[in-house]
C-alpha cells in the first residue's frame, strides 16, 4: 500500500509542479456593489474562478484550494498618498471528499461548510460573497471620499501526505485577478 502511494505521488508530481497555463485575468470578478445596512457597509461580489483538468486533479490527488477574496477600503487624499482604512480577506478551501463524492466548500473565517456534488457548483458557490460586513460608518470621515477595491484569487492549500515531500519548492498555483474598484457610496 505504502508503495503505491508513492507511485502515485510520483505519477501525479507534473500536474502539481508545473504553473497553470492561463494568464491571470482567467479569474473574473463579473460583478461587486455594497449595500448599507444599519451603518455597516456589506459588500456582494460574483467572481467567476476557471476550473480546468488541472484543478480536477489537484483535487482528485487529495490536495485543497484555498479561494480567497481581498477588499480594500482607501481614504483619497490630494497632497499625499492614499490611507488604507481597511485590508481584509475572505478565505475558502475546496476540497474532495471521496467517501461522500462531494466537493465541501469551508469558509473558513466563519467555521462554516457546504456540499456539492459537482465541482461547477462548488467554483461557483466559492465566487458568490453575499452581505460581508467590510467597513461601519464610525470609521469614516463624512467630508472625505473613500474608494472600494476587490480581487480574487486561488492558491493551491493543502496537500496529502504523499505529496507534501515530494513538491514543498513549487508554487505555480497562485493566481489573482485583477482590481475591480469604485467610490464607495455614502
Amino acid at each position: 500500500m505504502r508503495f503505491a502511494s508513492g507511485l502515485l505521488a510520483l505519477l501525479l508530481l507534473p500536474l502539481f509542479v508545473a504553473a497553470p497555463a492561463r494568464a491571470a485575468d482567467d479569474i473574473e470578478i463579473k460583478s461587486a456593489y455594497v449595500n448599507v445596512r444599519g451603518g455597516v457597509f456589506e459588500l456582494n461580489v460574483r467572481t467567476i474562478f476557471p476550473i480546468d483538468e488541472q484543478v480536477r486533479t489537484a483535487l482528485a490527488a487529495g490536495a485543497t484550494l484555498n479561494f480567497d477574496l481581498q477588499a480594500q477600503v482607501e481614504k483619497k487624499r490630494n497632497y499625499w498618498f492614499d490611507a488604507t482604512l481597511v485590508d481584509v480577506i475572505l478565505r475558502r478551501e475546496l476540497s474532495w471528499n471521496a467517501v461522500s463524492s462531494r466537493f465541501v466548500l469551508k469558509d473558513v473565517d466563519r467555521n462554516q461548510q457546504q456540499s456539492f456534488a459537482t465541482l461547477e457548483e462548488a467554483g461557483a458557490a466559492a465566487g458568490a460573497i453575499q452581505d460581508w460586513p467590510v467597513v461601519v460608518e464610525p470609521q469614516l470621515d463624512q467630508d472625505a471620499t473613500y474608494e472600494i477595491r476587490v480581487r480574487a484569487g486561488y492558491s493551491r492549500g493543502r496537500l496529502p501526505s504523499s505529496l507534501q515531500a515530494l513538491i514543498f519548492w513549487a508554487d505555480g498555483w497562485n493566481r489573482q485577478s485583477g482590481w475591480y474598484a469604485w467610490i464607495l457610496p455614502r
